[in-house]
């Protein structure tokens, strides 16, 4: 896989997922036939707890967990390679991508695991998911505007508007979640159709992320350094 194809591969591997993995789920009867981004239908882990569909849902969001680590890393080069001044901002994003991406993994690793404690570990691993790639996705944004603005870097004003747009969609997003979480009694109806829509916006701005960096001309490769004798 070229390197610069890992946005691509880290937004649609997942997105693709799960949906088969609910049709396939319906189709066996392990959950209702129901939209998942409307009230009242199923989880995205329900959607991988059993055989058939518990193959793909893993054999999808193992490789993606490993895929976002690289993507976090490669995004932290990138806009140290556009010239970006914020160091511990960039940093700070770093890290926090490769601790969601250690969140996905432990929870996909333990789904259709029996037992409270693996419920427990993976509900853990889910919340490190959601609460950390928000603030590095928020973290990348500022960054981009800041390079945008001050080095000129060639990026299309609709891909940069896209990111911002993301980056405000969730932040509302999760706050009528919490609000309707805090306020309203019969939110359990409505907290599957949150999560669907959140990990959409998250899944939406990784793949945005593949033409900013086609856009501004970026490239990777591994290289072996060869010791001086």
């Amino acid at each position: 896989m070229k390197l610069k194809a890992i946005p691509l591969a880290t937004a649609l591997l997942p997105a693709v997922a799960v949906h088969i993995s609910y049709l396939l789920a319906a189709n066996q009867g392990h959950v209702s036939w129901c939209f998942p981004y409307f009230p009242d239908c199923v989880s995205i882990s329900a959607t991988g707890r059993h055989r058939p569909e518990s193959v793909v849902f893993r054999a999808a969001i193992i490789p993606t967990a490993v895929l976002m680590m690289i993507y976090w890393r490669l995004s932290s080069g990138w806009l140290k390679a556009l010239g970006t001044r914020m160091v511990r901002l960039n940093r700070a994003m770093a890290w926090l991508g490769m601790a969601a991406a250690l969140g996905l993994f432990v929870y996909s690793s333990l789904l259709g695991e029996a037992g409270d404690l693996y419920r427990q570990q993976r509900r853990i691993g889910m919340i490190l998911f959601y609460i950390f790639t928000y603030p590095a996705q928020l973290l990348m944004t500022v960054q981009i505007a800041s390079v945008v603005r001050t080095r000129g870097v060639p990026m299309s004003v609709s891909t940069y508007r896209s990111l911002v747009a993301i980056c405000g969609a969730v932040a509302i997003l999760g706050a009528v979640s919490l609000l309707s979480w805090a306020f309203y009694d019969d939110y359990r109806r409505y907290e599957d159709a949150f999560e669907w829509g959140l990990t959409l916006l998250l899944l939406g701005h990784t793949f945005i992320t593949h033409f900013a960096w086609r856009e501004s001309g970026f490239q990777a490769r591994f290289m072996i350094l060869k010791k001086r004798s």
